[in-house]
């Protein structure tokens, strides 16, 4: 097979009922140029019957022969270190959805601005349960816009919406499962080095379980926005 634009990596663990709808949002982009390499966690279930329904040859399974429990670090370094082919590597849970665009928006993205290492979008969010759409923060569009003095006090990226280089690991390091935010921690580390690039279009579709905005903005939010957070660098 000819060597795809963008590697996609999904991990997932005993995910099997609900991983379809992840993949159909792949297979639904109008950008055709990519792999999707799924990776289990040691995963017990029927996973691998589940991606070879699909019976499609950009997609493959790999489950690692032992489980890591570290919030999706490991199936990300396993699916990169050992598969993805692509100049550009993109992520998405097993319970999420790209919205239709998404693909050939980053992707176009990044070929358009050599000079960019890192792209993010946005998401909208959906109950994970009802599937309702939840409305959050109606600031959103401006805390998504980057600076980095922003990253440091809080963490606005969310994984599904990011697109990079894949050379961008081999310069600053892969990622590391000894850090819960290991998402944050990554960003941080990047961040050292490059500009991170804002598409303000909502190109995902988070599934979470989580109360309205408004409440977390008296529990959570004012915390962080008021006294930030002590990031993983400090």
């Amino acid at each position: 097979m000819a060597t795809p634009a963008v590697s996609i990596i999904m991990g997932t663990y005993n995910r099997a009922g609900i991983i379809g709808r992840a993949i159909r949002s792949i297979l639904a982009q109008d950008f055709r140029d990519w792999e999707l390499i799924v990776v289990g966690d040691c995963t017990p279930d029927n996973t691998a019957e589940a991606v070879a329904a699909f019976r499609d040859p950009r997609i493959q399974f790999h489950n690692m022969p032992e489980h890591a429990g570290d919030r999706g670090s490991a199936t990300k370094n396993y699916g990169v270190q050992n598969y993805a082919r692509g100049t550009y590597i993109a992520y998405l849970d097993d319970d999420d959805e790209y919205r239709p665009g998404f693909l050939s928006t980053m992707i176009g993205y990044m070929q358009a601005h050599p000079e960019c290492q890192l792209a993010y979008c946005r998401s909208l969010y959906r109950h994970a349960k009802t599937g309702k759409r939840l409305w959050g923060n109606p600031f959103q569009r401006w805390m998504h816009g980057y600076s980095k003095e922003k990253l440091e006090r809080y963490n606005f990226l969310n994984v599904n919406c990011v697109v990079h280089r894949k050379a961008l690991l081999d310069e600053v390091g892969y990622w590391k499962p000894e850090f819960f935010f290991n998402d944050y921690e990554l960003w941080l580390r990047v961040s050292e080095k490059y500009d991170f690039h804002h598409v303000n279009r909502a190109l995902v579709e988070t599934y979470v379980d989580e109360p309205p905005f408004v409440v977390r903005l008296f529990t959570k939010g004012w915390w962080l926005l008021t006294q930030g957070r002590h990031t993983p660098l400090k």
